[in-house]
């Protein structure tokens, strides 16, 4: 899913609930949505078509944990901005991402950078996420084709799971990726479980999203677990307090010049 993300992908501890924004999916019967736009829609749903997020991100290992204060801005697929409140040693240290290019800035050493492609597959604020997870959010839907594999009855709607394998030539990571999405009787979609594998088959982290709940009027899982297979007891965790879904944001938001600001 690479989504931060949905970091952002796509952060306090109050929630407000609003009236479905028009930009929301139009609803559509789950029996007539294709796997390619369940898993668009799973992948969009805490991004909308721009937001503004508050969220919290604990990085979990067995000797220590780390937590951060975020806030986070969105504007399609190809523009998002993200600012560390807290800890203090952190705080101010803000992340840009305009298309394919991503840059950072830090405060206490007064410093511009510009993400280098080297950089791209380095862990994010040292979590289990990449800063080539947040340039490539919408990365399952393009570059991948789908296949449903099965469906089970959930809670209040049905568990689709998909296998999503790269297109020819697709610059991606994930040799394969499993994913899970929830579909309502009205179409609406939230992803619920992600599972990404190397080239060689081997899986290599499991993304969960959970705790559903209706924010700015959808809903949308409130807890991503990011989980590598290759170091038990480490996880990464995002908790999301606010979303606010379209918000008013003009290009110039996400100006590099702005991050020094």
């Amino acid at each position: 899913m690479k989504q931060l993300l949905a970091l952002v992908l796509l952060l306090g501890s109050q929630v407000r609930a609003q009236v479905a924004p028009s930009s929301a999916p139009v609803a559509v019967p789950a029996a007539e949505l294709s796997a390619t736009e369940i898993v668009d829609r799973a992948n969009k749903v805490l991004r909308g078509d721009s937001s503004h997020a508050r969220l919290s991100m604990t990085v979990v290992t067995p000797e220590w944990s780390r937590e951060l204060k975020i806030e986070a801005w969105n504007q399609g697929r190809k523009m998002a901005v993200i600012v560390i409140h807290a800890p203090p040693k952190e705080k101010g240290t803000t992340t840009l991402r305009r298309a394919g290019e991503m840059w950072m800035w830090m405060p206490r050493v007064e410093r511009l950078m510009k993400v280098p492609p080297t950089m791209m597959h380095s862990s994010w604020q040292g979590s289990d996420f990449t800063y080539e997870d947040i340039v490539k959010a919408d990365s399952i839907v393009k570059d991948y084709s789908h296949r449903l594999l099965q469906k089970a009855p959930g809670p209040d709607y049905v568990v689709h799971r998909f296998e999503a394998l790269p297109k020819p030539d697709a610059p991606v990571v994930w040799g394969k990726v499993l994913f899970e999405a929830g579909v309502y009787p009205d179409g609406w979609v939230v992803p619920l479980k992600e599972e990404d594998y190397s080239e060689r088959g081997e899986l290599i982290r499991t993304i969960t999203l959970s705790e559903i709940k209706l924010m700015g009027g959808r809903r949308v899982p409130t807890r991503l677990t990011c989980s590598p297979q290759r170091t038990p007891g480490r996880r990464t965790v995002l908790e999301y307090h606010q979303i606010d879904f379209d918000v008013d944001l003009p290009d110039s938001f996400f100006s590099v010049s702005r991050l020094r600001k």
